[in-house]
């Protein structure tokens, strides 16, 4: 990978960077930060802030399913339910 990118020139170099941050890479407070990293390249993130190279903080990830009760422990099905009955 190293190999790579140092062969590249400099667009190419932009694309990778890119592509692996999401277009998301940005640099605050004297270290670069990014809330989006490919999976396959993330492993070895915590060395990357030990060093003070870089900052990944993840975003939030949506749940795919719906969760089973509301807010104040109601199940969605017994909502469900009680609205067609109505």
């Amino acid at each position: 990978m190293a190999y790579i990118y140092t062969s590249a020139d400099t667009l190419k170099k932009r694309e990778f960077v890119k592509t692996v941050f999401d277009n998301n890479l940005y640099y605050k407070n004297g270290i670069y930060r990014t809330p989006t990293m490919l999976n396959l390249l993330s492993h070895n993130h915590l060395k990357m802030k030990e060093k003070g190279l870089l900052v990944y903080e993840k975003k939030a990830e949506f749940h795919k399913e719906i969760p089973l009760c509301g807010e104040d422990g109601i199940r969605t099905h017994d909502l469900l339910t009680a609205s067609q009955t109505l």
